[in-house]
C-alpha cells in the first residue's frame, strides 16, 4: 500500500515500511511525517532527481514552555555529510545545503517516547545569497546561576545557546570588539536577547571587521533591540545567531534566514527582562565591581 502527501502543487509518496520525502523544483515545500519509535532508531529516505541546494527541516513540536524538553533526538547521514557525532537535538533541526542527486539517508535516534514529526524539503531559490546554514534547538534547559569567574563550561553542548552560567550579562544594544565571555551571553540570551556572532578573536582580525560590520547591518535592518554583537573565535562557523535554547550557524551571511531566525525568537527566554546592567563593566573580562544591585552573590567578583 501507498500513501501520498500533496504539498505545493506536488506529491510525495512513501510506502508503509519506508518513511520518505521527495526534493521538488525550486522554492518548492514537500511535507511527509516521521514516526520515531520510543528509545529506538528510525531511517528515514530522502530522494533527489538532481543535485541542487535544499532546506531540510524537522520539526517534533518544541515544546512552549522553555524549561521543558520536547522529542530529543539525534541525526545522522553519512551522504548529506550530518555527523553521528553531532549533538542531540530536541524538537527541531534543520540544514541547508548541497544535496547530491539520488537517495539519502537520515538515520534518527529518539532518545525518549514515540513521537511523530514532519519532514521538509524545499529547494533553496537561485537567487539565495548563501546557500549553507544550519539551525536547531537545544534540549538544556539548565539555567543556575554562578559567580562571575565559575567554570560551568562542562553543562555547555559545543556551541551553547543555554546552560547554567554567571549572574551578570552584558549590555544591551552594543557592539563589542572583544568576546563576550559565555557565562555573561547566556544570562543575555535567558533574558529574552539575541546575540550575533562572528568567529574572529577580535574585531582587529583579516575579514572581521566586514563580519562586524555586516551583522549590525542586519540587526538595525531587521528592527531589533535587545541585541548586541561580538566576536567568537571558539563557534563552529563564520556566523551565528542565538537565542534562549536555539542556535543558528553558518559559513556564508544569508541575512534572510537569519533575519528570520533572530525574529522569530528574540523576546522568548526564560526571564523576559530588558534591563541594563546596573554597573558598566567590561565583559571580556570577570571584572564586575560588587557595587549597589550587581553585589548580588553570583553577579560580581569579590
Amino acid at each position: 500500500m501507498v500513501s501520498a502527501l500533496s504539498v505545493a502543487g506536488c506529491v510525495a509518496e512513501s510506502a508503509d515500511d519506508e518513511e520518505s520525502v521527495e526534493v521538488g523544483e525550486e522554492g518548492q515545500e514537500l511535507t511527509s511525517s516521521l514516526s520515531l519509535p520510543a528509545n529506538g532508531t528510525k531511517a528515514f529516505t530522502l530522494r533527489a532527481t538532481r543535485a541542487q541546494d535544499v532546506t531540510i527541516t524537522v520539526d517534533c513540536r518544541v515544546p512552549a514552555d522553555p524549561d521543558a524538553r520536547g522529542t530529543v533526538f539525534k541525526v545522522a547521514s553519512t551522504s548529506l555529510s550530518v555527523a553521528a557525532t553531532d549533538p542531540a537535538r530536541d524538537g527541531f533541526w534543520q540544514r541547508t545545503g548541497l544535496v547530491p542527486a539520488g537517495s539519502h539517508t537520515l538515520n534518527f535516534t529518539n532518545t525518549g517516547p514515540a513521537a511523530t514529526c514532519l519532514v521538509k524539503t524545499t529547494a533553496v531559490r537561485a537567487g539565495a545569497t548563501c546557500r549553507a546554514w544550519s539551525a536547531w534547538h537545544s534540549p538544556n534547559p539548565n539555567h543556575t546561576h554562578f559567580a562571575v569567574g565559575t567554570d560551568t563550561s562542562a553543562d555547555w553542548e559545543p556551541f551553547p545557546a543555554s546552560g547554567n552560567h554567571w549572574g551578570a550579562w552584558a549590555g544591551w544594544n552594543k557592539i563589542y570588539d572583544k568576546p563576550v565571555k559565555r557565562g555573561y551571553l547566556l544570562h543575555n540570551l535567558e533574558h529574552g536577547g539575541v546575540v550575533f556572532s562572528y568567529k574572529c578573536d577580535s574585531v582587529s582580525g583579516p575579514g572581521c571587521r566586514e563580519a562586524r560590520d555586516a551583522l549590525i547591518g542586519l540587526a538595525q535592518r531587521a528592527g531589533l533591540s535587545r541585541v548586541f554583537v561580538t566576536p567568537d573565535p571558539t563557534q563552529p562557523e563564520k556566523f551565528a545567531v542565538r537565542a534562549w535554547r536555539w542556535a543558528y550557524t553558518s559559513s556564508c551571511l544569508d541575512e534572510s534566514s537569519a533575519a528570520s531566525f533572530a525574529t522569530t525568537h528574540i523576546r522568548h527566554g526564560r526571564e523576559d527582562i530588558d534591563g541594563d546592567v546596573p554597573i558598566p563593566f567590561d565583559p571580556s573580562t570577570t571584572n564586575v565591581p560588587c557595587q549597589d544591585l550587581m553585589a548580588a552573590p553570583d553577579s560580581c567578583v569579590r
